[in-house]
């Protein structure tokens, strides 16, 4: 087995654990890709890699030598045969592969639990090792003290890009133990770092999120109090190595992705926090995976807003809110009314103005309205594409100001709320024991967001509706009557229930 030893495995040519090499069985795992090979198949792959790297090596070197013959030679033609026949084309290769390290380097390369994000990259992890298999096998021509040192640089930076490409293709891949993977992964390119000047920021960069990777892992796998002190280490370490990029040439392209991943760090922390307060139980701990794995559209700007993390944290808030007006040891802000299920909807001051009348009789009225949003609107693409969708339609329905009201300046309003004002202003904070309560899936700026949207639709409609900014005022809890998983529509609301009520699917929403 001894010739086993150094192994490559044939998916991603990382180096094979040795000590795995050495084991009876003819199964091996990668620890750095996760898959899994004969041995047989990992030696064929390495002869073959070796193979290419000789012939690589052959092509450059002077005529009739081959690199068997380079120990016989002095340390002065061995400095010229690697300044003339290598270095030339170690700095051409070596280029691209260090301009797509930066590339990674400038990117966030964490990923939160149950997610997955697509990151491409300009190299396979098989060309990285591959070419930092070449730079081995012509290690023992830099000689000196500058060359040395340019090799060091080369090989350790291309051994943790291809390190880093394979935790690219796991962040892609929501699949069991892949923390554990990039864990591993991080650790290592940390220490490649470690080993060449200026990229301090970068070591401490990586090791940051091998700790993050295993409080994820251990997360997961329910052990939430132990994730904790591990997200504070890497949210304290990546800290440090932000402020320690400013000034640094060679790593400060890594600064924004830096304070991102600071920021997840943050995410998890608080995330630990709230599991914690709400009890740590498998149903909780449910939940919270469903709320990382909800698909949400991806439209426009809409995209972007809803794929930040930092929306999670808000989110999260509001679940142990819920656990603990559902246990009794907090309450809601609940309207009055009855129902058996405790519906979340965001509560808008809508303030906006229009021109009435006609000649001298012209002038400007000022109106308050309520807008009511169910707070699940942000997973139907529909309500992020027609706004009217998702809202309490008060344009919908006229103000009761008569037929001539509009040419003689009499108008008061030019929209109703039919009375959910009352419906609204009725929330008072209460206990939810004994009744089932929807999560909200979305935050304050959202529920903004999709106000002041509407409010833009309705202005290309009525010609005389002036803007106006929609201030949020609260999350609010109202009694529906569930019926399967479907909402019973409440009288109160009438012709102005949102479309998105109607169709609400409790199935696939987050109940407690």
């Amino acid at each position: 087995m001894d010739d086993m030893i150094a192994l490559r495995c044939k998916y991603c040519g990382a180096p094979l654990d040795a000590s795995a090499v050495k084991d009876d069985s003819p199964y091996i795992t990668c620890s750095s890709c996760g898959t899994t090979q004969q041995k047989m198949d990992a030696r064929a792959y390495l002869d073959q890699l070796m193979g290419q790297v000789r012939s690589w090596v052959s092509q450059a070197m002077p005529g009739g030598m081959t690199p068997a013959m380079t120990e016989n030679v002095d340390s002065v033609a061995r400095h010229n045969i690697f300044m003339t026949n290598f270095k030339p084309k170690v700095d051409m290769e070596f280029a691209a592969y260090k301009f797509g390290m930066n590339n990674l380097l400038s990117q966030s390369l964490m990923v939160m639990p149950f997610t997955s994000r697509k990151i491409v990259t300009s190299h396979t992890s098989n060309q990285a090792f591959e070419f930092g298999a070449k730079m081995n096998e012509i290690a023992p021509l830099a000689v000196s003290g500058e060359t040395s040192k340019v090799m060091t640089e080369v090989t350790r930076v291309t051994d943790a890009y291809a390190l880093l490409i394979n935790n690219c293709a796991l962040i892609g891949e929501d699949k069991p133990g892949r923390f554990t993977l990039m864990a591993n992964n991080f650790t290592l390119a940390s220490a490649d770092f470690g080993h060449i000047d200026d990229y301090a920021p970068a070591r401490d960069r990586f090791d940051a999120l091998a700790q993050l990777c295993n409080g994820c892992e251990m997360l997961i796998n329910g052990d939430v109090a132990s994730s904790r002190p591990l997200f504070e280490a890497g949210r304290d370490k990546l800290k440090s190595a932000s402020a320690a990029v400013m000034g640094n040439i060679k790593v400060a392209i890594m600064g924004q992705a830096v304070n991102q991943e600071a920021k997840m760090a943050e995410v998890l922390i608080e995330l630990t926090d709230y599991v914690n307060g709400m009890g740590g139980s498998k149903e909780i701990f449910d939940a919270v995976r469903r709320i990382f794995t909800f698909q949400y559209p991806a439209q426009g700007n809409w995209a972007f807003l809803l794929n930040n993390h930092d929306r999670l944290a808000e989110i999260f808030g509001y679940m142990a809110e819920c656990v603990k007006a559902k246990n009794g040891s907090g309450t809601l802000p609940i309207t009055a009314g009855s129902g058996d299920i405790l519906v979340p909807f965001w509560h808008i001051d809508l303030k906006y103005s229009f021109q009435t009348g006609s000649l001298w009789k012209k002038h400007s009225v000022e109106v308050s309205e309520i807008l009511l949003i169910p707070a699940d609107f942000v997973i139907d693409g529909d309500c992020l594409s027609s706004p009217r969708l998702a809202v309490t339609d008060v344009f919908s329905v006229k103000g009761s100001n008569g037929l001539f009201a509009g040419l003689t300046g009499n108008e008061t309003s030019i929209s109703n709320s039919q009375g959910l004002g009352r419906l609204a202003e009725s929330a008072a904070q209460n206990s939810a024991a004994g009744r089932k309560i929807v999560a909200p899936l979305s935050t304050k700026r959202e529920a903004e967001r999709i106000a002041e949207t509407y409010i833009q639709w309705m202005s290309k409609t009525l010609d005389k509706l002036k803007l106006s900014n929609p201030d949020v005022k609260e999350l609010i809890y109202i009694p529906f009557e569930s019926s399967g998983n479907r909402l019973t529509v409440k009288p109160e609301f009438g012709v102005l229930t949102p479309e998105r009520v109607k169709r609400t699917d409790l199935g696939q929403l987050i109940v407690l």
